[in-house]
């Protein structure tokens, strides 16, 4: 319950929720009749959108948790005893859906399977729950991953499956489970970039040695022009994943999670 609790909260934390909860306090402080501090929150709302819808603003955002990671070619990364792909990347098959639909991190799958073709483990690993209140479906994302893989040809002797996590924390700690069953003492973590932070600390909790993976970089050079001074969508939604990730790292060390 827990953590559909949180899960339902942080859209609150996001960019859009500040500004949702700006415009709900100035039609609060309105109605009232503290018109001018109404105002002052209103303006504050569309300042908040403005700000952080911004290209260069979301870029940065992306960056700042980006930076500290660096892709390497599947060759160059160092053997492991398994390669652990988090989820988080994969459309749940409901109407009007035929299959398993894929999300922007859908690298983090493509990565684990080069890295396994490349050899660099011998074992896969997908983790990755399902939360049917949030997804409306019941099927676990490891589930989808592994359908994905085998249409990449990978072997399913090759993958073990950790279908119960609903978040990083639990990926960690359930993933840690199968690892020490196993006596495996190395892994190749894959995530994005973005998320990567995040997810190294959750499994630093682990006895394992971690080697980070990072794919899905989204903050890439780009020429200076007008369209990088207007708001924008992909801009907002830049801005709002970088603030779910600071503020989930925050909440994982105030719990120990990290």
């Amino acid at each position: 319950m827990l953590v559909v609790i949180v899960k339902s909260l942080t859209p609150l934390f996001s960019p859009l929720g500040m500004c949702l909860l700006a415009w709900v306090g100035a039609l609060i402080l309105y109605l009232r009749g503290y018109h001018g501090v109404a105002r002052a929150s209103a303006l504050f709302g569309i300042g908040v959108i403005l700000l952080f819808s911004n290209p260069i603003v979301g870029d940065a955002l992306i960056r700042s948790l980006e930076e500290d990671y660096e892709a390497r070619e599947p060759e160059r990364y160092p053997t492991a005893d398994a390669i652990v792909v988090l989820g988080g990347v994969t459309k749940v098959p409901v109407p009007p859906r035929v299959g398993i639909g894929v999300a922007a991190g859908f690298d983090r799958l493509r990565l684990g399977v080069q890295l396994l073709k490349a050899r660099r483990a011998p074992l896969l690993i997908l983790s990755g729950g399902s939360i049917s209140a949030l997804s409306g479906s019941d099927v676990p994302e490891a589930d989808r991953l592994r359908s994905l893989a085998l249409e990449y040809g990978v072997d399913d002797r090759a993958m073990l499956l950790e279908r119960s996590s609903r978040n990083t924390h639990e990926n960690a700690v359930l993933t840690g489970q199968l690892l020490s069953a196993r006596g495996i003492e190395r892994i190749i973590l894959v995530t994005s970039a973005s998320h990567m932070g995040r997810a190294e600390a959750a499994f630093q909790q682990l006895d394992v040695e971690i080697v980070p993976a990072p794919t899905d970089f989204e903050a890439v050079p780009k020429p200076m022009s007008v369209h990088r001074l207007l708001p924008g969508a992909v801009a907002l939604l830049r801005s709002t994943r970088a603030s779910k990730e600071y503020l989930g790292l925050l909440f994982y060390k105030l719990v120990g999670w990290a």
